[in-house]
């Protein structure tokens, strides 16, 4: 599965709605709100973080910045998968 902006990954059909869907399945996934999505954490994600830290220097290990990351990963242009698509 690739990573995608949750705005891309609404093009995609969900693999749930294939299975359990009780009429048409409708195009959409639903990105950071389905409970199946997951961020990645690769370089979108490490390079925020090391924004953040710089921002309202933050030391390593960042723990400030990555929750501040991790509180909003969409602001800061990080890709996210589904969870149930496989790994990437």
């Amino acid at each position: 599965m690739t990573a995608r902006t949750p705005e891309e990954a609404a093009e995609w059909l969900c693999p749930v709605a294939r299975v359990f869907a009780t009429q048409k399945p409708e195009p959409g996934c639903r990105g950071p709100s389905c409970a199946a999505w997951r961020w990645s954490t690769g370089g979108a994600w490490a390079e925020a973080v090391r924004k953040v830290a710089a921002e309202i220097g933050d030391k390593p290990p960042f723990a400030k910045a990555a929750r501040i990351v991790a509180d909003d990963p969409g602001k800061y242009g990080c890709s996210g998968f589904c969870g149930l698509g496989g790994a990437l």
